[in-house]
């Protein structure tokens, strides 16, 4: 009788334990700016490392409008495969845990679209498709950036 009561106290801590992680997941680690945005909130590195990968993917973007303005479907092609390289650059667990999960849903969508621009490119060998799809993808970066902010850590 003894053991069944370890064993329940055991499930409910490690029930407890998981939807804690689960909360986190789902909600994130966030605050409300002064703006009314959603602020995420990141170690100063973190905060680097997301904002150097979002560099990196809009300078690849405007070379690829660039690329497609110019009816050069060869290097379209190469950098559309170049989006795609560098969004499935090095995760960061922590990072992850505290994006809240329409955050989460954002960024999965662009970068599904990044597939989608780059096998598009391949098949139909349209820079005038390619650039139609970069204004999606733009649109998404819109949303994202007025509903969500980076913040540091204050320590």
């Amino acid at each position: 009788m003894k053991n069944i009561k370890v064993l329940w106290a055991i499930i409910t801590v490690l029930s407890l334990i998981l939807a804690g992680i689960g909360y986190q997941f789902v909600v994130g680690s966030v605050i409300t700016a002064k703006d009314g945005r959603i602020a995420i909130v990141l170690t100063k590195g973190e905060r680097n490392f997301v904002l150097g990968e979002m560099r990196g993917l809009l300078a690849n973007m405007q070379q690829l409008v660039s690329a497609a303005a110019d009816k050069d479907i060869d290097k379209t092609i190469r950098i559309a495969k170049k989006l795609i390289d560098d969004s499935k650059g090095a995760k960061q667990l922590s990072i992850i845990a505290k994006t809240p999960i329409n955050f989460k849903r954002l960024t999965n969508n662009i970068h599904a679209q990044f597939k989608t621009l780059y096998s598009d490119a391949v098949e139909k060998r349209d820079p005038n498709h390619s650039l139609k799809q970069v204004s999606i993808i733009m649109q998404n970066c819109i949303v994202c950036h007025g509903a969500y902010q980076l913040t540091e850590l204050n320590k």
